[in-house]
């Protein structure tokens, strides 16, 4: 086979952003060489890397190359140009990266579909229940209940997210507010929400609101809903149960019943690798996604 990998070209925001994809695309270059297939590196000259594999090009814009793929990688899909890419090769040839469901920015997973709202996830079969894997979900992340009342939980988001700009109804994190307050604004249950851990927003609190700062996982387990976006944190609080409510498009919407959320979560866990496991070739080999490349997907 012969696999592309897009990484940046086109991007005009900030684009030094796409140099750690730039990394590990190229460690994942290396693997599928090794596995016997030719791979070129396409990248935007802001963002090289030290580990730039030795078969790559260098652009700013998107623009007509000689090599002819049979695969492409790019990274989330959503940025001008990468909406440039698939439209040039088409996107039954494209495979969508994204950062990982837990562990979120250590880790990564690949769709043929697209990432977040628009991701193969939302209605593929499951893979079947895995014990192991659900035991291991509830030894890393569950935590005491240190709230003793009742309670609704909102993950706040970073609002440049392509998660917000994309697949929200809300632009601004208090709008979230104000809808989940006036969604209870005939009871007296506390509303606790806590703000990205990476990024500050303005909040004027409405009544019963509480700000909370410590680990989610102090509240996920124990709330009588945790209602938000698409926020990964929705995702971990389908470890522990349903009653998850997502008001915007995610990797949540999927329909779940009964206990179907512990399935889905372990699904999800399966299908992600570890950044360095790009450079690992049996991990790589028996990768989901290189066996469906292999099958012409």
């Amino acid at each position: 086979m012969k696999i592309l990998f897009h990484v940046g070209v086109g991007n005009t925001d900030r684009p030094h952003r796409w140099g750690f994809v730039n990394n590990n695309f190229s460690n994942l270059a290396r693997s599928f060489e090794r596995l016997g297939h030719e791979c070129l590196v396409w990248y935007h000259p802001a963002a090289t890397s030290n580990q730039l594999y030795h078969n790559s090009i260098s652009d700013s814009v998107v623009r007509p190359i000689a090599f002819k793929p049979d695969w492409v990688f790019t990274w989330n899909g959503i940025s001008p140009g990468d909406q440039e890419v698939v439209k040039m090769f088409g996107k039954n040839k494209m495979i969508f990266g994204e950062l990982g469901f837990f562990d979120h920015y250590s880790t990564l997973y690949f769709d043929f579909a697209g990432v977040n709202g628009r991701s193969e996830n939302l209605t593929e079969t499951l893979t079947p229940f895995s014990p192991d894997i659900y035991q291991l979900l509830l030894k890393k992340y569950h935590k005491l209940r240190i709230f003793k009342d009742p309670f609704i939980f909102i993950p706040l988001q970073d609002e440049t997210d392509t998660q917000i700009t994309h697949f929200s109804p809300f632009s601004k994190m208090q709008e979230l507010i104000d809808k989940v307050s006036d969604m209870y604004s005939h009871s007296d249950i506390k509303i606790l929400y806590k703000k990205h851990p990476k990024v500050d927003c303005n909040i004027v609190p409405r009544k019963n609101c509480i700000e909370v700062k410590e680990n989610i996982h102090h509240y996920l387990p124990y709330a009588e809903e945790v209602i938000g976006i698409n926020s990964t944190a929705l995702l971990e609080a389908l470890i522990y149960h349903n009653r998850v409510i997502t008001l915007g498009k995610g990797i949540t919407s999927r329909m779940l019943k009964n206990d179907e959320h512990k399935q889905y979560v372990t699904h999800l866990y399966a299908k992600q690798f570890a950044w360095t496991e790009m450079s690992n070739l049996e991990k790589v080999k028996n990768s989901y996604f290189y066996k469906k490349m292999l099958c012409g997907n």
